[in-house]
């Protein structure tokens, strides 16, 4: 969305980066360590399945911000602009209404397993911090959606545009 602070991109976009490149140095370690050395990296799965994590999550208010989630427009060619736009509205307002639920669970699933210390089997990685940063990012891809269903509503946003 235009006007949104670099910043705003930027701290995700790096996480994500850093999420990204993390994996695959897990991912060659234990690959060489595996074939070339018969020791594999302990807890690689682990490491990998978190990083993963981390990286969906963080990516999901910069695809929020960019719109870039996928869109089925087979209606738009159809329908008048207005009414496009209409649909564009009420569509980001309940994708709104479903990451703020999704955000919310996600918080509650980080009490419980805070409460319960979970941690991962093999290297005893805390979960709970890892449920709180998804329900941040979630949250935070919140406002992108009412925003884009506000300029939806407004006729703002060209048809094919979501």
């Amino acid at each position: 969305m235009p006007g949104v602070p670099g910043l705003v991109r930027l701290v995700p976009g790096l996480i994500v980066a850093f999420a990204l490149a993390a994996m695959a140095v897990v991912t060659v370690v234990d690959v060489t360590g595996r074939y070339l050395f018969n020791a594999p990296l302990p807890g690689s799965y682990e490491l990998v399945g978190l990083l993963l994590a981390v990286t969906v999550f963080a990516g999901l208010p910069l695809a929020s911000l960019q719109r870039e989630h996928v869109v089925v427009d087979v209606l738009d060619l159809v329908l008048p602009p207005r009414l496009v736009a209409v649909q564009a509205g009420s569509t980001a307002l309940c994708a709104a209404a479903a990451l703020a639920a999704l955000a919310w669970q996600l918080w509650v699933r980080g009490e419980r397993l805070a409460l319960d210390n979970a941690a991962t089997n093999l290297l005893g990685i805390p979960l709970a911090p890892f449920a709180f940063f998804m329900a941040v990012c979630t949250a935070l891809s919140v406002p992108a959606m009412l925003a884009m269903a506000a300029a939806s509503f407004r006729g703002r946003l060209a048809a094919g545009a979501h």
